[in-house]
């Protein structure tokens, strides 16, 4: 089948070769039009980085310290144990503290855009969840939503929605909330009627294999509403079905916070008529709160109100960011690594280091690419 032409190999980088400067300049394997992609979403702590490290030609051994230096969107090269090679997209989590609802769909958007806009489509989506979460938050749902549309109807046919952590499930409850996640129409009952299908991750490689097994074996690449919206109807992101979504929701929010600040005046104006300091200062600091919410909800809107073109510049901005920052780090565990090399006592702490230099350069690399992909005609990279 067309989506099932093996992608370039990628033959596994040395210590020697990923720490050295000819590092940044070797070709990595980046997918085409003919290649098997698959994109791995799912809320922070899914388990994304798990599945994909099964397959991964390089290892995302990352620590927290340099999360913050990676690119939102990145594409790894992976062998499946058949030896057919593939790519698996590792997406920013659902539900992140550190990142709004508006920018993990700019970034997710983005990414989906370009890779469109240069004949890559995907064959297919897992998204994972964690059985052992008790409930959904309100957040979770809106995300839960959001990625609804973000997919549409046609899209959630190619959808795999697997469970994960069953290690950590009380005895029979994961049972039962898997059949509460398909029966009720807020969760996945919609999406499996819609063709979307359920799967266990629960056996590490082998079920995760299992899962790509089956998208492969559809044989139909997916165009996702996102996509067809801001490709090719020309909609702004806050036109889409997905970023009315976060639009709508932080609208709530807003009325909210307007509703508290309208209470905290009439408070203050209260406490000030009779004349209580202590009363005052704290109604006001509330207050200077709530405002500062109110900013960043109306900050959330205005950044809604682009369209392709507008986020594609964002993202190279973001990434011209990000390049500086991951470069500066690069430098600074390259020479905390020579300091330490000296003392054999720490050896094996030189060698982490040395891991984590690897998969800096790595990830240098891959940023720069995606940056000469952006600038250029060329097929969508991470």
């Amino acid at each position: 089948m067309e989506t099932e032409g093996k992608a370039r190999k990628s033959p596994q980088p040395t210590a020697a070769a990923l720490s050295s400067n000819s590092a940044r300049e070797q070709n990595l394997p980046i997918p085409g039009p003919q290649d098997i992609v698959i994109a791995v979403m799912g809320i922070t702590g899914s388990g994304k980085t798990t599945l994909i490290n099964y397959f991964s030609d390089f290892p995302l051994a990352i620590g927290h310290d340099l999360e913050s230096c990676t690119l939102r969107v990145d594409v790894w090269p992976c062998t499946l144990p058949s030896g057919l090679k593939i790519f698996l997209v590792d997406t920013p989590g659902f539900d992140d503290t550190r990142k709004t609802d508006t920018d993990i769909l700019s970034d997710i958007a983005d990414w989906l855009n370009v890779a469109y806009s240069n004949q890559l489509k995907l064959t297919g989506i897992i998204y994972l969840h964690r059985i052992q979460d008790v409930r959904i938050t309100g957040s979770a749902l809106t995300n839960l939503r959001m990625f609804k549309k973000l997919c549409g109807d046609d899209g959630l046919g190619s959808v795999v929605l697997a469970t994960t952590m069953w290690d950590f499930a009380p005895d029979g409850r994961g049972a039962d909330r898997e059949k509460e996640l398909m029966a009720k129409p807020d969760f996945w009952k919609y999406m499996i009627e819609k063709g979307s299908k359920v799967f266990r991750q629960d056996r590490g490689k082998e079920s995760a294999n299992h899962i790509i097994e089956y998208l492969m074996g559809k044989r139909k690449l997916v165009i996702l509403d996102i996509q067809h919206e801001m490709v090719d109807d020309h909609l702004n992101l806050h036109e889409t079905g997905a970023g009315q979504v976060v639009a709508n929701n932080i609208e709530i929010q807003l009325r909210k916070d307007r509703e508290e600040i309208a209470m905290l005046k009439e408070e203050l104006e209260d406490t000030l008529a009779k004349d209580s300091e202590e009363a005052r200062k704290e109604i006001e600091e509330l207050k200077r709160k709530v405002d500062e919410k109110i900013l960043k909800s109306e900050e959330e809107i205005r950044k809604l109100h682009v369209d392709k073109e507008q986020l594609r510049v964002q993202m190279e901005e973001q990434f011209a960011k990000e390049k500086k920052k991951l470069e500066k780090k690069l430098v600074e565990q390259e020479e905390k690594l020579k300091e330490e090399a000296l003392n054999i006592k720490i050896l094996k702490e030189s060698q982490e280091k040395d891991l984590q230099i690897q998969m800096l350069t790595l990830k240098l690399q891959m940023n720069e690419r995606w940056y000469q992909i952006m600038s250029s005609t060329q097929c969508v990279v991470s």
